[in-house]
């Protein structure tokens, strides 16, 4: 779609802020967290209970990749073990190229996310978005804009407190 409609552009700007349309909070989207993130780091845990970056990382993209199949109307099924629904099994040692490629993941999905949103049509903005829900797409989209932007707030004090207590 070359007219995306002012709706759809503000939604893509909370979902994916660049340069030239940058979000209003100015933080960076949780792909811009991530950003030099070791295997290490990602899973480092502040306490043996909290979920550690690589877990908040997929399930951060679990519900991005749910929202861009209701929107497109084609299921892609994120492509990691669960331990509950959305959830990654926990880890405490993964390697750097287990850690590369759900990185890829990540990206791929949010990439996903993205194009859902842009070629969705601006005139069903309003109507439920799939089957067995009454919630509108546009409440979806903003609703998965602001659920990605909370875990990247969590991701990055995740990397502060880790460089705190050198995690390696």
């Amino acid at each position: 779609m070359t007219d995306l409609g002012p709706r759809i552009r503000t939604a893509l700007v909370s979902i994916n802020p660049t340069s030239e349309n940058p979000a209003w909070h100015g933080c960076p989207t949780a792909i811009g967290v991530l950003r030099g993130v070791s295997a290490a780091l990602a899973v480092w845990r502040p306490y043996p209970d909290a979920n550690n970056i690589r877990e908040i990382a997929l399930h951060a993209a679990f519900c991005e990749n749910s929202v861009a199949n209701r929107l497109s109307g084609k299921v892609f099924v994120a492509g990691f073990k669960q331990r509950k629904t959305g959830w990654a099994i926990r880890s405490d040692s993964i390697d750097e190229i287990q850690w590369k490629n759900e990185m890829a993941l990540v990206k791929a999905i949010h990439a996903r996310l993205v194009a859902a949103v842009t070629n969705f049509d601006p005139g069903k903005l309003d109507q439920p978005a799939g089957k067995n829900t009454t919630r509108r797409a546009i409440e979806f989209i903003h609703g998965v804009a602001e659920h990605s932007l909370y875990h990247a707030a969590q991701m990055e004090m995740l990397k502060t407190l880790a460089k705190r207590q050198s995690y390696d």
